[in-house]
């Protein structure tokens, strides 16, 4: 409707867009945001305030969060129920999230339940195991090319001939849990909600200065509103808030199709594409602990 194409006018997607229709935060965008336990997190403030006044009295601007949050994290009434990827067959979002990033990334959450069981999702025979050993290899690769690289134009063409095989295999290996459209609500859901999530912890917003929680960055509001509700934040959650939308745009970037052996060296030399490289490489080192 007119919302959503006054919102596409803006250009605030462009980066996103590696197609002739709108897109969106990649799914790896969604994973590492969800990985630092926000999701869960808010889910109990949202069931604190929602049960009793153990954590006060939120302010009106905080109910109006309350109701969005709901929405989003428990799939409760609302207008975006078309796509928001639940119903009789997947009633919880968080499983139906946990099975889009097996399917699409290979890679579970690193932890459980909200309650700290094992988690129950729908485990899909058909994924891409083999993502984060091939990302890991291409950061290699981009590690050592942005080291040496000074100028696009003489770029070594032994390099662009290792690395370009490297992006091509990721792109085919995410492409084809995407034929057909595959995945798509499922990850316009998951980028809706973790962007809300992230748009939440992005500074001293209604919700965080009524619990107390004022910081300087996004994950250290998240700690403090952790500590609020007994549910401590992913260790490394300053080092996943600063790669998720990283690693989306290079991940969009890759699938798009767009680089090709004779442009690929747009990954590490002479390009804002580049520089996106570069903090992937920094930024995944610091979420994983493994020396890129």
């Amino acid at each position: 409707g007119p919302a959503r194409r006054a919102l596409w006018a803006t250009g605030a997607f462009n980066r996103f867009n590696p197609g002739p229709g709108p897109e969106w935060d990649h799914l790896g965008y969604s994973y590492l945001l969800e990985n630092s336990r926000a999701v869960q997190i808010l889910g109990r403030v949202v069931r604190e305030y929602r049960s009793g006044e153990r954590l006060g009295i939120p302010s009106v601007a905080t109910q109006r969060w309350l109701d969005v949050t709901e929405a989003l994290l428990f799939g409760g009434p609302t207008p975006m129920a078309g796509w928001a990827s639940m119903g009789s067959a997947r009633r919880d979002p968080e499983a139906v999230r946990r099975n889009a990033y097996w399917r699409l990334l290979g890679m579970d959450l690193a932890f459980g339940t909200d309650d700290n069981r094992p988690p129950d999702y729908d485990k899909a025979e058909a994924s891409n195991t083999g993502f984060v050993h091939l990302l890991e290899l291409l950061l290699r690769e981009l590690g050592e090319a942005v080291d040496d690289a000074t100028d696009i134009d003489d770029a070594d063409p032994a390099r662009r001939a290792r690395i370009f095989p490297l992006v091509e295999d990721l792109r085919l290996m995410l492409r084809a849990r995407r034929q057909s459209r595959l995945l798509a609500r499922e990850e316009l859901s998951a980028a809706t909600t973790l962007g809300w999530v992230e748009l939440t912890l992005l500074s001293d917003t209604p919700v965080v200065k009524d619990l107390n929680a004022e910081a300087a960055s996004s994950a250290e509001r998240l700690q403090l509103i952790g500590e609020r509700v007994g549910l401590s934040a992913h260790g490394r959650s300053a080092a996943l808030f600063a790669l998720a939308p990283e690693l989306s745009t290079l991940l969009r970037a890759i699938e798009s199709g767009r680089l090709t052996e004779t442009n690929v060296a747009l990954l590490y030399a002479g390009s804002p594409l580049a520089e996106t490289g570069r903090r992937v490489i920094t930024e995944w080192s610091r979420a994983t602990g493994r020396d890129l």
